[in-house]
């Protein structure tokens, strides 16, 4: 199945991106006998997939917005991550404190934490739990304790996400399916009869395209002129990393907007990530950068929970990343954003391109097999 010989030009699946969505609905045909050719313009993981929060979580947040369904839904594909690749994903305490500052009073925080263990369903050694003030203070010596009036323990899946999609390669790579890195696109052709791709190495052809290229699928869409009913917004977040462990447990933390961002020691590689931000981007994926502004605004609003003898400054930052989060485009408020995601099915006759709008790490699992349904 390694060569680019004619013989294996024809697939029964084409799938464009090899992010975490393109790789779990990869892994999904696979195991069905389908054979599939997963084209990728870099390597596996290498853009969004690589760059989030590493969470597998349910969102607790978007709670808030009323999403029940979508986090519902990640709530159970943690579950069956945590299955799958339990040498991956592991479940973490995560401790959310509430100050007199916070803008969301105790009692609506912990409805909201109740609600989530109800949506996770049993596994009650997971469920959210009153931690008194005194223990967390004792524990957790870096951040301010005046003010602290409330804290709250619960849980959620932390993972490496690049790893992560690199195994779900691999386990569609075992059924079969074929994977081309570094594949540049020439152009992309639709009729009633056949799908042609050209792309430097190769011609290939099938009956069904799947356009999974996150936050790139409108530059892709617009380049090879495929047309679409949807629009993504690009909401670009950065992480900054420090060297050692901050804090002992990862922290769910509000800014006084109501955003949230997270404290995640990372025991294993001896650091600590800070983030996320949310900005929305005009430019083109490929040129968005890490903005000093972004970097300042976590550093600024970590320090706002610090001891002062524990406050960060600037060139205490060994490493930044971004990644962009593509969102369907029908929300104005930033705060108000949804993870929810979008199938666009264009069908001529015999052939099938279909786009996915959206989607996030945590329910590449349902949103796979959702894919299969409708390609049936």
């Amino acid at each position: 199945m390694n060569s680019l010989n004619d013989k294996y030009s024809q697939y029964d699946v084409i799938i464009i991106g090899a992010g975490i969505n393109g790789c779990g609905i990869a892994k999904e045909f696979s195991i069905r006998g389908k054979k599939v050719l997963v084209l990728e313009k870099n390597t596996i993981a290498s853009g969004t997939s690589s760059k989030s929060s590493r969470l597998i979580h349910g969102g607790l947040r978007y709670l808030e917005t009323f999403q029940f369904g979508l986090v519902r839904e990640a709530l159970l594909d943690r579950q069956q991550l945590l299955i799958e690749y339990p040498n991956l994903i592991k479940m973490k305490p995560f401790y959310l404190p509430i100050y007199k500052t916070s803008p969301r009073s105790a009692l609506i925080v912990w409805l909201g934490l109740k609600l989530y263990d109800i949506l996770a369903g049993k596994h009650r050694h997971f469920h959210s739990k009153i931690i008194s003030r005194k223990e967390f203070c004792k524990k957790t010596t870096v951040l301010k304790q005046s003010e602290l009036t409330a804290v709250f323990r619960y849980y959620d899946a932390k993972t490496n996400d690049r790893k992560l999609t690199q195994n779900v390669a691999e386990d569609a790579k075992k059924m079969g399916c074929k994977f081309i890195e570094n594949s540049e696109i020439i152009s992309i052709q639709q009729d009633n009869k056949i799908i042609t791709i050209n792309t430097k190495q190769n011609e290939f052809t099938s009956k069904v395209l799947i356009n999974a290229t996150g936050p790139w699928i409108d530059e892709v869409n617009k380049k090879y002129h495929l047309f679409a009913h949807y629009h993504i917004r690009k909401i670009s977040g950065i992480h900054i990393v420090i060297d050692g462990i901050l804090v002992p447990d990862c922290m769910f933390m509000q800014t006084e907007r109501k955003q949230i961002f997270f404290i995640i020691p990372e025991i294993e590689n001896n650091q600590t990530i800070i983030g996320t931000t949310e900005r929305e981007e005009s430019s083109l994926c490929d040129e968005i950068k890490v903005s000093e502004e972004d970097v300042q605004y976590l550093i600024s609003h970590l320090n706002f929970y610090l001891q002062p003898q524990h406050k960060i400054s600037r060139h205490e930052i060994k490493k930044t990343f971004i990644g962009i989060r593509p969102l369907i485009a029908n929300k104005k408020n930033l705060t108000d954003l949804t993870r929810e995601y979008r199938f666009d099915l264009i069908q001529k006759k015999k052939t099938k391109l279909l786009h996915i709008f959206g989607g996030k790490l945590t329910t590449h699992p349902s949103l796979a097999q959702k894919v299969i349904k409708i390609l049936k």
